[in-house]
């Protein structure tokens, strides 16, 4: 594939409706910024960073990662960094997600660690449930069976609110990724001293951005600060996906990741193609668009460095990977996979004109440009959330009128907890920006309308937030509310199946739900039945932080149980 270098003045790009994610940005500029626009069209499910460089090559401005990398730290987790496990497992790093841009900062953190102390547990996928607490985001691995009939890029918990899980402590060790920011509320015992520091260590929270949802136009914005408007600058992109192989970059389940031998059903692979990076050289002072369709390079396999390897044959360039993970934008007979328009000097004070791009379908040659003006805009009204499912909330409000300005998108905000949701800890709320079906309809000034939330777990409190944005990247404040999901249909929330979760390591495998679900479904119904369970639940805390800690113990504990489990899953047919 050869490369498309394209430079065009003011007009190249129109239609901005066409635009539908932006990153944070200042709500004022100094007299001679410039403000920058950033084009793209990722695959869904993939993790991307955007930065400056200047003439030398020195990183001087972060634009944006996404939060699974930025908020949620997967690039930073207790464990081994090659567990069978999914990003939405809270354990194994990827050092691999997007090592340019994190070597690149020239910033270290502390590497995270198990907050568990015994080191039989440290290479275990379970077995941690005495150093683990309420897990507000992540869930347990999925087994292969799992794996077939949940969509990877729909990111689902298959067991929600019944995981608790090792927050980890800081080790010795230093890592170019930063630890989780979402946490607010911390359990005395079960978390580690450390896991209060996580929010403050984590320094991305004016960068974090949602994940995109993928083969849609996506815009991010910056003001470049007068000190390096006069200088030629270059934009990066790094793009990554999980489990992207080809014949040049294929891995094996069994060889290339590691199986837990105790836990071998559970997690699925996640190494393939390394992370790819497209950069562009711009002069900021010109309005003017830069694009390319030809990536730079790509990073190490194992992100143990933040170095650039050249294009060659072995990354793909089609069917959404490899380098075609940043999918063809078309303008005219031009073409570009990231493309920077600059609005020239001065225009972050008072920028004279806007652009915008088709992607995939031709586009066309030109359009209106509008002037922008940063200003603050209200909130929402009439904010109210209803409960459709257990894991699906649905956000009904009202838009104000601002008149001739074009409401972009909303921005949903949301975490699991009592603390009130504010500006102050907005860095740690999980983000969404809902498209096409997932809203009642178009962004219009003064609609009343609906925009859905899922993902979510069952019997949880979640406090939500609201914000909506205009096609010059101003954001509303802040609307907020609160919601308790209702419990899911055959799903306990409450406490551990003490002596079956130390003898099988984890209080969601097969044998340990089967037995939690006959007892629910069957001996709380009868007096006889609940008698026993105040029983286990008085006298197997002991008996189970006996057998933890001892292997031949735990298998004994199996023996004699494992039939009483098997027949509780014939039973129930769990």
């Amino acid at each position: 594939m050869g490369s498309a270098k394209v430079t065009k003045r003011l007009g190249i790009l129109a239609a901005l409706a066409l635009v539908t994610a932006v990153a944070p940005r200042p709500a004022a500029a100094a007299d001679g910024d410039v403000l920058v626009e950033f084009h793209f069209m990722p695959v869904p499910g993939a993790q991307i960073a955007i930065w400056l460089e200047d003439s030398a090559g020195r990183h001087v401005q972060d634009v944006m990662v996404t939060q699974a990398t930025g908020t949620l730290g997967i690039g930073n987790r207790p464990g081994r960094w090659d567990f069978l496990s999914s990003w939405r497992f809270p354990y194994g790093d990827r050092p691999s997600v997007l090592p340019i841009w994190a070597h690149a900062r020239g910033k270290t953190y502390p590497k995270l660690t198990f907050h568990d102390d015994d080191a039989g547990d440290l290479n275990s996928l379970g077995w941690h449930e005495n150093s683990s607490s309420l897990e507000p985001y992540f869930c347990r691995p999925l087994t292969d069976t799992e794996n077939e009939t949940i969509a990877t890029d729909t990111m689902t918990c298959p067991s929600p609110s019944v995981f608790q899980s090792d927050k980890g402590r800081f080790s010795e060790q230093t890592t170019p990724y930063p630890p989780r920011g979402d946490l607010v509320t911390f359990e005395d015992g079960g978390d580690h001293p450390d896991v209060k520091m996580f929010g403050s260590v984590n320094d991305l929270d004016a960068i974090t951005s949602a994940t995109p949802i993928g083969d849609e136009l996506e815009l991010v914005t910056a003001i470049i600060p007068s000190a390096l408007a006069d200088d030629t600058l270059t934009a990066r992109i790094e793009i990554s996906l999980e489990h992207d192989e080809n014949k040049a970059w294929g891995y094996d389940r069994e060889t290339d990741h590691y199986v837990d031998p105790r836990l071998s059903g559970y997690g699925i692979e996640y190494l393939g193609q390394p992370s790819v990076v497209y950069s562009v050289e711009f002069d900021p002072a010109e309005a003017a668009f830069v694009g390319t369709d030809m990536y730079a390079g790509y990073g190490d396999w194992d992100g143990k460095t933040g170095t650039m390897h050249p294009p060659d044959d072995s990354i793909s360039i089609d069917g959404g990977s490899g380098a075609d993970r940043l999918q063809l934008c078309t303008h005219g007979d031009e073409t570009f996979r990231f493309g920077v328009f600059s609005h020239g000097a001065g225009s972050g004070e008072d920028p004279t004109g806007s652009g915008g791009s088709d992607c995939g379908d031709g586009g066309d040659d030109g359009g209106p440009m509008g002037g922008c003006t940063i200003r603050p805009l209200p909130s929402v009204t009439d904010l109210e959330l209803e409960a459709m499912d257990f894991d699906h909330v649905r956000v009904h409000f009202t838009l104000p009128d601002v008149g001739d300005t074009e409401i972009r998108n909303v921005r949903l905000y949301y975490r699991a907890g009592e603390m009130a949701l504010g500006e102050d800890n907005l860095a740690s709320a999980i983000q969404s920006v809902p498209r096409g079906p997932m809203c009642s309809g178009p962004f219009e000034p003064g609609a009343t309308m609906w925009c859905d939330v899922d993902q979510l777990f069952g019997n949880f409190e979640y406090q939500m937030g609201l914000k909506y944005e205009d096609s010059c990247s101003n954001r509303s404040a802040l609307a907020t509310e609160t919601i308790t999901t209702p419990a899911q249909k055959f799903q306990t929330v409450e406490g551990i199946c003490f002596v079956a979760t130390a003898a099988w390591g984890a209080q969601w495998t097969d044998r340990v739900r089967a037995l939690r679900h006959f007892r629910d479904v069957y001996l709380r119904k009868t007096g006889t039945g609940e008698a026993l369970i105040q029983f286990y639940y008085a006298h197997s805390p002991m008996l189970a932080g006996a057998i933890a800690s001892r292997p031949w113990a735990r298998a004994l504990t199996r023996a004699v149980i494992g039939p009483m489990a098997d027949i509780a899953q014939a039973t129930t047919g769990s």
